[in-house]
């Protein structure tokens, strides 16, 4: 190797093998979700499945592996963007959906890597029963998630699903962090028992 050129295999940013990247993926499917029902809104749910927002996500994400960080909490904080900018896109899909009267689900899939090919990384990462109860336990939590206030939703959507220290939400949401930290406690416990309700 010539001096001065990097290795890429010494890169910290560089993704690992594709049933590593299917597998971490994978593992923050149902997080994903969550944080996509959090941002969706009543009206982009309506119209576009929790579950499509985040194939959606998925296949943006494989589309440039070369960008997804090694770190996991870089790894979070890009794969939330990404759920952002899906919601901005579907929203933006459903305004002029309504301006054109068209009805239906909204389409998605501007990346240029298959949705195809996502589902097939991602299969990899576990059995049809592995799958099955996964998808089940994160159609419980959306469903529990659903039932709370729209505040307890965001507190726990930028403290769990984007990982901001109780300091940054205080100021996000115009409170203290004393009150940051108790409406948390707050709404995790009321989502805990929303979701005992449903099992």
């Amino acid at each position: 190797m010539q001096s001065g050129v990097r290795d890429p295999s010494d890169d910290p940013a560089r993704p690992a093998d594709s049933d590593e990247l299917g597998a971490r993926l994978a593992a923050r499917s149902g997080r994903l979700r969550l944080l996509l029902a959090h941002l969706a809104g009543r009206a982009v749910r309506a119209r576009c499945d929790v579950d499509d927002l985040a194939q959606e996500v998925f296949v943006r994400a494989l589309a440039d592996p070369a960008r997804l960080p090694h770190d996991d909490a870089a790894f979070d904080r890009h794969l939330a963007l990404l759920a952002r900018h899906v919601v901005v896109d579907a929203a933006r899909a459903l305004r002029a959906a309504k301006r054109e009267g068209e009805a239906g689900a909204l389409p998605l899939g501007s990346s240029s890597t298959s949705g195809a090919g996502a589902s097939r990384l991602l299969a990899r990462t576990g059995g049809p029963a592995t799958k099955a109860a996964a998808r089940e336990q994160a159609a419980d939590l959306v469903a529990a998630w659903l039932t709370l206030t729209p505040e307890h939703r965001r507190v726990l959507g930028l403290r769990q699903f984007q990982g901001l220290s109780a300091a940054e939400t205080a100021r996000r949401m115009g409170r203290s962090e004393v009150a940051v930290h108790s409406l948390y406690r707050r709404a995790l416990e009321s989502w805990g028992a929303a979701l005992g309700q449903s099992l």
